[in-house]
């Protein structure tokens, strides 16, 4: 091995041994909460070779980029002897002087799900609105690798339940009816009938005043004509209390049988009969004792 051979091995490990601890202290560093649950700003850090692209969160509304990037889990230091000019973030690059000219943090912004734009204003003065992305990159000045992060998807709104519908109300079952008493029937012989008979002729109405059937049968075709004229006696000799015409039947005592239907003309009839034959008999005596 030459000598120029054995003073470059130095370096190589040296270098190598640098990167090696930056990759370690990458892996030892804690993860920011992800941005896809951020209430506020949202930093995405891609330190490129350094340790890949990390995400975090600033919640609320931070004053600056600064201090949204270390809110969201991701402290910083400036370059000695130039203060506002970011030399590390989570102690990388190490040392903050041993990076190539080449090689820097650069600051960009975005809006949520949008693109890249590189920052004209210093992180210490810019003032992030909620809502929106912060973007530092290290290298020769490219945006960071991971594009902005979309928005979160709304939460669905939580459904009102269903009130309970009201039952409908049964109705109540129907009350039996009581069966209708049935109106009262026509006795027999009762005035209102209407299937009565008219009364024959010569026969006194049912329910007609005593005067108009109480005049003797003898004084209408009871005397036979052949003693009509008394020529043969001029006075007539006393009739004994025997003799004495008999006493009509009050009407009244018709009307005991009944006035509905045809039972009332048979009993005038035979009435009728009654009192012609009752006359018949009173002529005969009269002649005996004439």
């Amino acid at each position: 091995m030459t000598g120029a051979a054995a003073r470059r091995s130095p370096r190589r490990l040296g270098a190598g041994l640098a990167a090696a601890l930056a990759l370690l202290w990458t892996a030892l560093v804690p993860t920011p909460a992800s941005a896809a649950a951020c209430d506020g700003v949202t930093v995405v850090v891609d330190f490129g070779a350094l340790g890949g692209v990390r995400t975090g969160c600033a919640p609320g509304d931070p004053t600056s980029g600064i201090a949204a990037l270390n809110s969201a889990g991701f402290p910083h230091a400036y370059v000695p002897r130039q203060p506002g000019l970011v030399c590390q973030i989570s102690a990388l690059p190490t040392p903050c002087n041993g990076a190539p000219a080449s090689a820097y943090w650069s600051y960009w912004h975005a809006p949520a799900g949008g693109s890249w734009t590189y920052s004209s204003s210093g992180a210490g003065s810019y003032d992030p609105a909620p809502g929106s992305v912060e973007g530092w990159s290290f290298g020769a000045g490219s945006p960071p690798a991971l594009a902005p992060p979309a928005p979160p998807a709304p939460q669905p709104q939580p459904q009102p339940q269903p009130q309970p519908q009201p039952q409908p109300q049964q109705p109540a079952p129907p009350q039996p009816q009581l069966p209708q008493p049935a109106p009262p029937t026509a006795q027999p012989g009762s005035q209102g009938g209407t299937n009565a008979a008219p009364p024959a002729p010569g026969t006194p109405a049912p329910g007609a005043p005593a005067s108009e059937s109480s005049a003797p049968a003898g004084s209408e075709s009871a005397i036979p004509s052949e003693s009509a004229a008394p020529s043969e006696s001029p006075t007539p000799p006393p009739t004994s209390p025997t003799d004495a015409p008999p006493t009509p039947v009050p009407a009244a005592q018709a009307t005991d049988t009944p006035t509905g239907g045809t039972a009332g003309w048979p009993a005038g009839v035979l009435l009728i009969a009654a009192l012609a034959g009752l006359g018949a008999w009173t002529a005969r005596r009269r002649r005996a004792t004439a």
